[in-house]
């Protein structure tokens, strides 16, 4: 490994002092400031549009963000002897967004608002050298066989056409797969006893989503106004460093409905603390008086909150997994989910109160 990652930092003109593992990569000190290295296994194409998507915040005013470093021939790739691919980014000394902290909440929410502001494309971004190479790279993926990550096409959401009905009859299979079984162990009979009350949250959502149809306003929408979401905007990527707020990690940066990254965040926000009712208020708050959400976005966003995700993760997880044995982590992840149900459903009538 070590002779590996000689030979991937002589490709590059950055010198290299004091190294250290740090989950999945390799951080470096340089006379640049710090550096992390790892093994690539995305898309080319995509990594030239986060490229250019990052350059276009630093434009605007913003450039605390992991940009990528070139290598001796330009190329934000190096191969190593084994034909393996590696990446560079630039990195930052900082702390991860403390999720109970919420001050630190509070002010990656607007950030998060300030970013969706900024992410959206203007007329020259067909014209940059990250796209025409991101062009270049797309078609040759194409070529070669390999699945097509064009960042000009909506990104595949966490939510589509029927997505709620396509998850309700996922729940609907495992109730009917767990009722019909002789011998139920604890974890089957604590979701069996749950699925009454969430599957009517589910069916509720999903007949919001038919009559309302925001979603597919909202994604033609995105798609003529050429607006980014970052896709994976939660603690690990928001980091906190004095007064600044670094974000990383553009992997699912793509053309899409931005609501989704506050929904994504605020909901992990509100599990950590037990539905804080006053909480959510002042986030879904913080972030409407820097960026203000259609009338469509905030049914959307309710319509989202409503639906029992992490009920129906831990459904999917069992349906999956081994059942001759239950995980004691899946088991108390769900007596959680129910204690803290009561909140959740405070939390939402506020919500509905000031969404709709």
């Amino acid at each position: 490994m070590e002779d590996k990652l000689e030979e991937v930092l002589a490709q590059y003109t950055v010198q290299a002092g004091n190294r250290k593992r740090v989950r999945g990569a390799i951080l470096l000190e340089t006379e640049e400031g710090l550096c992390l290295l790892r093994e690539f296994s995305g898309k080319r194409g995509h990594l030239e549009f986060e490229e250019a998507l990052k350059n276009h915040l630093t434009e605007q005013g913003y450039s605390l963000v992991d940009r990528a470093v070139r290598n001796n021939r330009g190329e934000l790739l190096t191969r190593d002897g084994a034909g393996g691919l590696w990446l560079m980014k630039q990195w930052f000394s900082g702390r991860e967004c403390d999720l109970r902290d919420a001050g630190q909440v509070k002010q990656a929410m607007v950030h998060l608002a300030k970013l969706h502001q900024w992410m959206v494309q203007d007329e020259s971004w067909e014209q940059r050298e990250e796209m025409q190479l991101a062009a270049a790279d797309l078609a040759r993926e194409a070529e070669q066989g390999e699945e097509n990550c064009d960042t000009q096409k909506p990104v595949s959401l966490p939510i589509a056409r029927d997505f709620f009905g396509r998850r309700n009859r996922e729940l609907k299979r495992v109730h009917t797969y767990i009722r019909n079984k002789r011998r139920k162990n604890e974890m089957e009979l604590a979701l069996l006893d749950a699925f009454s009350h969430y599957y009517e949250q589910g069916c509720e959502a999903q007949k919001l989503d038919v009559e309302e149809k925001n979603y597919e306003h909202l994604l033609k929408s995105a798609c003529e106004e050429k607006r980014i979401i970052h896709g994976s905007y939660n603690y690990h990527n928001v980091l906190f460093h004095g007064k600044d707020i670094i974000t990383t990690n553009f992997d699912n940066a793509k053309i899409g409905i931005q609501v989704l990254d506050l929904y994504g965040f605020l909901r992990k926000v509100m599990e950590k603390n037990g539905w804080r009712q006053e909480l959510g208020m002042q986030l879904i708050e913080a972030y409407r008086k820097q960026r203000k959400l259609s009338t469509e976005e905030c049914h959307l966003l309710y319509t989202l909150l409503l639906y029992p995700e992490k009920y129906w993760k831990q459904c999917n997880f069992y349906y999956n997994g081994k059942k001759s044995w239950v995980s004691g982590k899946s088991y108390e992840k769900l007596l959680r989910i129910r204690k803290q149900e009561s909140g959740r459903l405070q939390f939402l009538e506020m919500t509905k109160g000031l969404l709709f």
